[in-house]
C-alpha cells in the first residue's frame, strides 16, 4: 500500500492558509498531501475562503472538495477536515492498489490454466476438501498464495505478462507504470524488514559478549606515586590528564 506524504501538518492547515492567501494561493493551489494517484489540494476559493480539493492525477478529475469560511472556523475544525481528507485519500489509492494488483493476479491464474488445462480440475477437486495429512505429506500441489505472490513480485514475469494479456496501449501503459511502483515499494518494504530483523539480531548478540578495551592516557606529574593519584582522578575530570587519540 501507497503512503501519505504530508507536506503541510493538519494543525498548520488553517495558519498556512492564512499566511499565504493573499501570495502564491491567489495564483495557484498548493499540494498539502499526496498518497498514491491522489492529492490533497489548498487552495482559495470565493471570497478568500479556504478550500480543500482531492484530485485524482491520472484521470485529472476532482473527487471531492469543501470549503471553510475562514472567519468562522478554528484550527481544530480545519485540522479534523484535512485529517479526513488524507484518509479518504488512503482508502482511494487502497482501494486502486487492490483492484490492479489483483486484475494481474487473475491474469497469472487465466495464464496457468491455459498451460495446465489437464491438472485444473484435479487441483479444484482437492482443494474443494480439507485433508491435513494431504497437505502435509503432497509438495507436488502448488500453492496458489506462495505461487501469486513470488510470480508477481518478479518485475521481469509481470511486465511481460501485462504484455500478453493487454493490447491497448494505454491501459498496457497504465498498468506496467503500476506494477513498476507497487512492486518495487514492496519489496523495499521487504527489504527493510529484514535489515531490521538482521540488525536486531546482531545487537542481541552483541549484548551476550564481553569486550576488553584498552586506553592509553598521558598524565603530568613529579613522580609515579603522584602519577598514580591523578590516574584515580580521572574520572573525576582532572584537565591534567589528555587521552591519545
Amino acid at each position: 500500500m501507497s503512503k501519505t506524504f504530508k507536506y503541510i501538518q493538519y494543525d498548520d492547515a488553517l495558519k498556512t492558509f492564512k499566511e499565504f492567501r493573499d501570495t502564491i494561493l491567489s495564483e495557484r493551489p498548493v499540494v498539502i498531501a499526496r498518497q498514491g494517484d491522489y492529492s490533497l489540494l489548498m487552495e482559495k476559493a470565493v471570497d478568500g475562503n479556504m478550500g480543500l480539493k482531492i484530485l485524482n492525477d491520472e484521470k485529472k478529475s476532482v473527487v471531492s472538495e469543501r470549503t471553510y469560511e475562514v472567519e468562522n472556523t478554528t484550527d481544530d475544525l480545519v485540522s479534523r477536515g484535512v485529517r479526513h481528507a488524507c484518509q479518504k485519500m488512503a482508502e482511494l489509492s487502497d482501494e486502486d492498489v487492490n483492484s490492479k494488483r489483483f486484475q494481474i493476479w487473475k491474469w497469472y491464474l487465466l495464464d496457468w490454466q491455459k498451460n495446465h488445462e489437464g491438472q485444473s480440475r484435479e487441483m479444484m477437486n482437492k482443494e474443494l476438501e480439507w485433508d491435513e495429512e494431504r497437505i502435509k505429506t503432497e509438495t507436488d500441489l502448488m500453492d496458489m498464495e506462495k505461487f501469486l505472490h513470488g510470480e508477481y513480485l518478479n518485475l521481469g514475469n509481470t511486465l511481460m505478462l501485462i504484455d500478453k494479456f493487454l493490447t491497448d496501449q494505454a491501459h498496457k501503459e497504465l498498468f506496467r507504470k503500476f506494477a513498476v511502483a507497487d512492486i518495487m515499494e514492496m519489496t523495499s518494504e521487504d527489504t527493510k524488514e529484514k535489515s531490521l530483523e538482521e540488525a536486531e539480531r546482531r545487537s542481541q548478540e552483541e549484548e551476550l559478549k564481553l569486550h576488553t578495551y584498552q586506553f592509553t592516557v598521558s598524565v603530568e606529574a613529579t613522580d609515579k606515586d603522584h602519577a598514580r593519584q591523578a590516574l584515580l582522578r580521572y574520572l573525576a575530570g582532572d584537565d591534567r590528564i589528555s587521552v591519545q587519540k
